[in-house]
């Protein structure tokens, strides 16, 4: 294993210009005389400095700002790219200033630890030469989070035989984890606030927390129909049956059903209810998605706000630990399928998928017990203070509202947290005169942070087009620590 400088030298020599500037003094005349031993040609760069290369390109591509250009953005990437479902094609042609702003708290990152893991170099077979390197780093932001222990796969030379556009040239580029589509795990601690559409006063339950943990499944490609997950939990498989929002969409089968939706193609795969009744066990193999439509993509435990004391915190999280994903570690196996095997139930049995892939839990939700009040991110005040006036609004033309935030707060030995979204929303049901799902979704609205990170103004829409009524709403508060752990608030009415 090889490890790298941790600081990279700013002043470094583009490897492109030295290497030529090398070549062209080695071709020049020396003094006088000649000789019968032929010069040895210069070594080409090592590696080591490749990876260098690589690391201070990448570091100067968004040290600065976002790009305005998805060209731009993805320069870095091969041109037989494909990670997370997605080419380089596509990630350059859906570049947006919507994408630019959410990923903003990348402008100014920084690898670290970047290490060498491994190496390949194979000739491709129209005989040009292939170097390949796998690598290890952690990626810094200015907010304070750092990604730690990141993979990517690297590749200089030719990559001709991968895709119909490979691409040349001396330098390493991304390659890509070659997944056909893109599938992660998000460790959440929920506090969910709630209010009554009616009236904005609080419902019978005031409030919940949940530990949850969210399968995010998303397919730009749309190469699959649904999808399985499974892991251990002791002695039991649990399992979980997902299907791509194109499916909860646009099938026949799905029209009218919970969870009929205006889904975009990249949104996450939503899960068919499992058990007898309700949404009570973990089994794929039960579950039915053309009966009982489709919900969330989490699995976890509630604790409702009757149970805030020492004694029910630890029976919520050993029913948590019961469902077996409250260790790091725990590997998760998910099964994508392109056939209709959802349409009946255990219809995946015998089913052959297109692409499997194990990811690890990184981090499972703190438990109940570890975390006070304070821990968790919320609207300390709202203003206007009268929410009946808010739930008015979200009915009628929406408005705006100002809220002082409370900061996420892990508990020891948790990794620092960065506020990522503070948010609207609204949903209703699609008017009776108009065709399309059962339900009209609406494009979250970000809200305006102040520059001390205490307050926050958040617009918010009246009745979503389309729609006969509001029938939902909700403000949100996330924070995450970037390595699969998130703390997350919401304001609902409903």
């Amino acid at each position: 294993m090889k490890t790298l400088p941790r600081t990279i030298r700013r002043n470094h020599i583009p490897l492109a210009s030295a290497v030529s500037a090398a070549l062209a003094l080695a071709a020049c005349g020396g003094g006088g005389g000649t000789s019968d031993t032929p010069p040895t040609p210069p070594a080409g760069p090592t590696t080591q400095e490749l990876v260098q290369a690589y690391a201070q390109a990448n570091d100067q591509l968004l040290a600065q700002r976002m790009p305005d250009s998805g060209a731009e953005r993805y320069a870095l990437l091969d041109g037989c790219y494909l990670g997370n479902g997605s080419t380089k094609a596509m990630l350059v042609a859906s570049w947006s200033a919507t994408q630019a702003q959410s990923s903003a708290h990348l402008v100014g990152r920084k690898m670290a630890n970047v290490q060498v893991l491994a190496e390949r170099k194979t000739t491709n077979t129209d005989g040009s030469a292939r170097h390949e390197v796998d690598i290890g780093y952690d990626e810094k932001y200015i907010d304070g989070t750092t990604v730690i222990g990141q993979t990517e796969t690297l590749v200089a030379g030719s990559t001709s035989g991968t895709c119909a556009t490979p691409q040349t040239g001396d330098a390493l580029r991304v390659l890509g984890n070659r997944r056909v589509a893109a599938v992660s795990l998000v460790s959440r601690n929920r506090l969910d606030v709630f209010r009554q559409l009616a009236d904005g006063k609080p419902g019978t339950d005031s409030f919940q927390l949940r530990r949850e943990v969210q399968f995010n499944i998303s397919d730009p490609a749309k190469v699959a129909t649904y999808a399985v997950v499974s892991w251990n939990a002791g002695d039991a498989t649990r399992s979980l049956k997902l299907l791509s929002p194109r499916i909860v969409r646009d099938a026949v089968e799905m029209q009218g059903l919970s969870g009929n939706a205006n889904w975009g193609d990249g949104d996450s795969f939503r899960q068919c209810p499992s058990g007898a009744s309700g949404n009570a066990e973990a089994n794929a193999a039960t579950a039915d998605c053309t009966t009982r439509g489709t919900s969330a993509s989490a699995w976890g435990t509630n604790m409702s706000a009757t149970q805030v004391n020492a004694g029910d915190f630890a029976g919520g999280d050993a029913r948590f630990a019961n469902w077996g994903l409250d260790k790091a570690g725990v590997e998760v196996r998910v099964d994508l399928y392109a056939d209709d095997g959802w349409k009946t139930v255990n219809g995946q049995q015998g089913k052959t998928p297109v692409a499997t892939y194990k990811v690890p839990l990184r981090n499972a939700p703190y438990p109940f017990a570890q975390l006070l009040s304070a821990s968790y991110p919320m609207f300390s005040t709202i203003a206007p203070a009268d929410e009946s006036l808010i739930a008015a609004a979200f009915k009628t033309n929406g408005g705006t509202i100002t809220a002082t935030l409370q900061t996420a707060t892990p508990p020891a030995g948790g990794l620092p947290m960065a506020r990522s979204s503070v948010y609207s929303f609204r949903q209703g049901p699609r008017d009776a005169g108009s065709s399309g799902p059962t339900t009209v979704r609406t494009a979250a609205m970000g809200g305006t942070v102040a520059a001390d990170g205490k307050t926050a103004t958040i617009p918010y829409g009246g009745k979503p087009d389309g729609a006969s009524a509001t029938s939902y709403a909700e403000f949100g508060l996330i924070h995450t620590d970037r390595n699969g752990r998130e703390m997350v608030y919401t304001l609902q009415y409903r």
